[in-house]
């Protein structure tokens, strides 16, 4: 059922309301299911590459004069594809951000050269974060390589090695930013990979609100549906203090939080339940399968 039709539905009881006001508060008590629970149907994964640092070959060299923003190439073949990635020089502590690439053999630096005029050294260039592909994150959850990757706080690898001259597999990730603007997500590795890898980043997912008529929900129309009209019957007493509302409104919502029990469960039975449950029941301790585990409460 979509958007159209659950306001529709909805407007044949309560006249009074317009359809915009109707559709609104199906967004509304969207956007509250949503959030009510940790869904088990929004989690998601995909694997992202983590391309390794790359050096200059032995027929490669740059320029960098001292704070110039411009880098020139000998015997390079540089391409946007580098753009936005960290750019050593020679043996430097310091790296920059390669801003743009004008052509093969230049690139501009987002800043100048902080070091004495060079020439014919040699550089080095990396991936400062790795971003999924998808644009629909709400919160990265976890990475995954062989075994899942350890969690730090965005400050620890720079505290840890502030100059990135670690290079290897996966170890420690770090999430730049759990929640994105725009369903985006990045992450942070260490160390430098020294080759490509693939790690699997597990992550939930985003749901945008319903704004064209044909746009359904993600979970069951008619729990959605019974949420929204619970509020209409309230809006509706509102605006005519007819009691009939009051009683329309008693039913809808008994109908929605048995509406929302039932998908809560339904989400735990497509979770991954132990196959056996301990539990604490008047002091007797038991085993119970997963049936009993969805109407009791658990001590794992």
């Amino acid at each position: 059922m979509n958007l159209k039709l659950m306001a529709l539905n909805i407007k044949e009881f309560c006249p009074g309301l317009s359809i915009p006001l109707i559709k609104q508060r199906i967004n509304v008590r969207y956007k509250q299911i949503l959030e009510k629970e940790d869904w088990v149907f929004l989690n998601d994964s995909e694997v992202v590459t983590l391309p390794e640092r790359v050096s200059n070959s032995s027929t490669e060299s740059c320029i960098a004069t001292f704070g110039s923003t411009t880098i020139t190439g000998t015997g390079t073949s540089w391409s946007s594809s580098i753009e936005g990635k960290l750019f050593r020089i020679g043996g430097d502590a310091q790296f920059y951000r390669v801003s743009s690439v004008t052509s093969n053999t230049e690139l501009e630096l987002e800043v100048g050269y902080a070091q004495d005029t060079v020439s014919g050294e040699d550089f080095e260039y990396w991936n400062e974060y790795y971003s999924p592909s998808s644009s629909e994150i709400t919160k990265i959850k976890s990475v995954v390589y062989q075994s899942e990757l350890v969690e730090k706080p965005n400050d620890y690898i720079q505290r840890l090695d502030p100059e990135r001259t670690s290079t290897g597999s996966p170890v420690y990730y770090s999430v730049v930013s759990k929640v994105r603007q725009g369903g985006v997500g990045r992450i942070d590795i260490w160390p430098v990979p020294d080759d490509n890898y693939g790690v699997r980043v597990y992550y939930k997912k985003t749901v945008s609100g319903l704004s064209s008529n044909s746009d359904e929900p993600v979970f069951d129309a008619a729990l959605l549906e019974s949420g929204a009209l619970w509020d209409c019957f309230r809006l509706s007493f509102g605006l005519t203090q007819n009691p009939a509302f009051i009683g329309l409104a008693r039913d809808a919502r008994l109908e929605y939080s048995g509406l929302l029990r039932e998908t809560i469960i339904e989400d735990l039975r497509n979770s991954s339940l132990p196959d056996r449950v301990r539990y604490a029941d008047d002091n007797t301790l038991g085993y119970y399968n997963d049936e009993y585990a969805l109407d009791h409460g658990i001590v794992l």
